[in-house]
């Protein structure tokens, strides 16, 4: 049983060796590139529903403050007080939206800064492989 461990760990090494080896050197440079930048190409989630996020509580924000300022005017009438806190949710929401589509702006900018690093890694490593 002693003699078995080396055995099987020196069969599983040279089964392994050949397979790294036999990578093409677009494949160890792309895991090099993520390895050094770590940035995934392909990764993309795609859209995240920030901007539903966003309406939401712009609109849950602006119909508080409707309520709120509704209650300083008790004496107007229900159908004004509707309308105003309608109006305040309705500009909540769009500031939302517009808060979300900046921060998603942000994000992909970024993004493509950590794309860019992640080719220009691949390119070097690929023009430093041997043919």
């Amino acid at each position: 049983m002693a003699r078995l461990i080396p055995s099987v760990l020196a069969l599983v090494s040279l089964i392994a060796v050949p397979a790294v080896a036999q990578q093409t050197p677009e494949a160890q440079c792309a895991a090099a590139a993520t390895q050094a930048t770590g940035y995934t190409p392909g990764a993309d989630t795609g859209p995240d529903g920030g901007r539903v996020r966003g309406a939401a509580r712009g609109a849950a924000a602006g119909a508080a403050a409707g309520a709120v300022q509704n209650n300083r005017y008790d004496n107007a009438p229900n159908a004004l007080q509707d309308a105003n806190r309608e109006d305040k949710a309705t500009s909540g929401a769009a500031v939302g939206v517009a808060a979300a589509g900046s921060r998603n702006r942000q994000d992909r900018r970024s993004d493509r800064g950590s794309e860019d690093a992640w080719q220009q890694s691949y390119n070097a490593c690929l023009s430093s492989a041997p043919k």
